[in-house]
């Protein structure tokens, strides 16, 4: 699906022209203090080429992304804001993508949304009017200039929309089946969830390869072996092998405190590096979303492990 070009995101001029791209991730701090993304926006902006803001992840509410997107855009980066249908319904979401665009906010990452049994609020009623493949539709009609009424828009809004898959579904066909919908549906680019199995991506790759998708593999630098295991049995999507968990076992055996969270992290950004190095031989990605889960300092560290080079900050 093509869109009248009037904007060029750092993003798209990076996926467009062939380059490796980074993205990293800033989850939004559960209140409103606005330092906080400004100084992880400080931390990462020149090691990635857009910084990518989670939406109330896990069902626990945090600062809006919309709001966070505009605080990253202030700080020097450049944002690409998650919207979850999970939370909103369909007027809701156009709501929200005229505000977005109205704050200079040009990225967009579309996603259903995890249940909100894990959070605060595992009462709280989830909406799922419509998922993210009928959001990716939604905003393609409002990127035409006119409403479903067929009222001409008051400013039309334009995005580089994005939005993610998960190698590891069950039915590795059938997702193959729903990104392409979610490529037809207007997403012009993808990012996946933490990748620790390559065969099962290398699996995807193939399945997909007729689809010339603009993928970025999801990295994340494992803490520990309870955080390994918790992430198995936690977050969806997410399959940490028996081998890794032993290896971060085997790094902190003996150690204490600082010596052993030192020791932990050295190993988890080491099976981090190789998973990255595995990555970028598999034909068809496109670049990496690294996730620091707390640990904003991983990113810089781990962009300068695969030997990539700095983006340069925005003007």
């Amino acid at each position: 699906m093509e869109f009248c070009n009037l904007f060029d995101t750092r993003l798209k001029q990076a996926l467009d022209a062939g380059k490796f791209a980074i993205t990293g991730e800033i989850g939004p701090p559960r209140g409103a203090d606005t330092n906080i993304v400004i100084e992880h926006t400080m931390l990462i902006a020149d090691y990635c080429d857009a910084i990518n803001i989670t939406d109330n992840v896990r069902g626990i509410p945090t600062m809006s992304s919309t709001a966070c997107a505009r605080l990253v855009l202030d700080a020097g980066g450049e944002p690409i804001m998650q919207l979850a249908t999970r939370d909103r319904n369909r007027i809701s979401i156009e709501s929200e993508l005229y505000g977005a665009f109205a704050l200079g906010i040009r990225n967009v990452l579309f996603i259903t949304g995890d249940r909100t049994i894990m959070g605060p609020h595992p009462d709280a009623k989830m909406v799922f009017d419509i998922d993210s493949i009928q959001a990716l539709e939604l905003s393609s009609h409002l990127m035409r200039g006119t409403h479903f009424d067929g009222e001409e828009i008051e400013g039309t809004p334009q995005f580089f929309m994005g939005s993610t898959f998960n190698p590891y579904a069950e039915s590795i066909e059938t997702e193959v089946l729903r990104t392409e919908k979610k490529k037809d549906a207007g997403a012009q680019f993808f990012q996946t969830q933490a990748i620790f199995d390559i065969e099962r991506l290398e699996t995807f790759m193939d399945l997909a390869s007729g689809l010339k998708l603009k993928i970025l593999a999801g990295i994340i630098p494992l803490r520990g072996p309870k955080n390994a295991r918790f992430m198995n049995k936690n977050i969806p999507g997410i399959k940490i092998p028996e081998e890794y968990i032993k290896r971060l076992e085997a790094a902190g055996k003996g150690l204490k405190d600082d010596a052993e969270r030192d020791a932990l992290r050295e190993e988890g950004l080491v099976i981090a590096s190789e998973i990255i190095k595995s990555i970028r031989k598999i034909k068809g990605i496109s670049g990496l979303h690294l996730m620091g889960i707390g640990k904003k300092e991983n990113i810089p560290e781990l962009v300068n492990r695969a030997g990539l080079s700095q983006r340069p900050k925005m003007e």
